[in-house]
């Protein structure tokens, strides 16, 4: 239950100061843009499919944990 009320009351924060506890705490990265930057964090399989197709642009960050 404490995880429940602790999650309600992130959303008093913006999205911002959010997203930065997330980078110092090592569980996102810093954003990107997946196309243009490629990532640093692919996988072997996610290269694969990189390399087979497809050009979305998108600004993202990735989840680490």
């Amino acid at each position: 239950m404490y995880q429940i009320e602790r999650v309600c009351h992130m959303a008093d924060i913006e999205l911002g100061d959010w997203l930065q506890i997330g980078i110092d705490k090592g569980w996102i990265s810093e954003p990107f843009c997946y196309t243009h930057d490629g990532d640093p964090y692919m996988t072997e399989e996610e290269e694969k499919e990189w390399e087979d197709g497809g050009d979305p642009c998108a600004q993202v960050v990735k989840f680490l944990v």
